[in-house]
């Protein structure tokens, strides 16, 4: 079995901003910022030595939730996607990807295609998600 990261490495990333804009923990700048800011703190973590960057995943938003989460929350295989092609070396983390809501022959697919084209850097977490 291949190790994520060096054994005895304390490993550390982020859960990227403007991708989800839950009204919990984003802050307003958020709300203007769009995929070029994206891009580019991705590209700051990538050089600052993080491990990996973050996406999650929400399907849909209920409207007796929607206040509170917001509905801003980007499809995780299109960002970290996107992501793959503007960083070099840090790993893509579906936190989590909600397979139980999607076909998991297409689930497959996109996760070992983003795997593949991005040089083996995507972590695959997967749960059933509550929305």
């Amino acid at each position: 079995m291949t190790q994520l990261f060096p054994q005895n490495h304390l490993a550390y990333g982020i859960q990227l901003p403007i991708q989800s804009q839950s009204t919990i923990y984003a802050e307003p700048w958020e709300a203007d910022a769009g995929p070029t800011d994206l891009a580019e703190l991705a590209r700051v973590a990538d050089r600052s030595g993080f491990d990996y960057i973050a996406c999650c995943d929400h399907v849909a938003i209920p409207r007796r939730l929607a206040a509170a989460m917001s509905t801003v929350w980007y499809d995780p295989v299109a960002t970290l996607s996107f992501l793959a092609g503007v960083t070099e070396r840090v790993r893509l983390l579906s936190h989590v990807a909600v397979v139980g809501l999607r076909h998991p022959l297409a689930t497959a697919k996109q996760y070992a295609t983003l795997d593949h084209l991005s040089g083996g850097r995507l972590i695959l977490g997967v749960g059933a998600g509550h929305v």
